[in-house]
């Protein structure tokens, strides 16, 4: 037990002596970054859960159900845009606390 003591005696007090040589300063840098998370309102892309019953559709149904998919689709692009920019923010906000 003696023996081992003494080994790690001197193991710790070379690595404390070679540890104390370094003339170096040691610089310690954080950055704090903000984790954003869209709201969920945000996520708002309507689909169309019934179609027409494809044997017995009429045209007007054709052109009632692509005018409602072209209606969603404009608001689902607009919900991405909108989501996209928040992130972009939240990144520029970010990256200026980096500095």
């Amino acid at each position: 037990m003696t023996n081992s003591l003494t080994k790690w005696a001197t193991i710790t007090l070379t690595s404390l002596l070679l540890i104390s040589c370094n003339d170096q300063t040691q610089v310690l840098t954080t950055y704090k970054y903000m984790v954003v998370h869209p709201a969920d309102a945000m996520y708002h892309c309507p689909v169309l859960k019934e179609f027409p019953d494809w044997k017995t559709l009429t045209d007007a149904q054709v052109a009632k159900t692509i005018v409602t998919l072209y209606k969603n689709n404009i608001t689902c692009k607009s919900s991405i845009e909108s989501i996209r920019k928040f992130l972009k923010d939240a990144d520029a906000i970010n990256k200026k606390g980096e500095h």
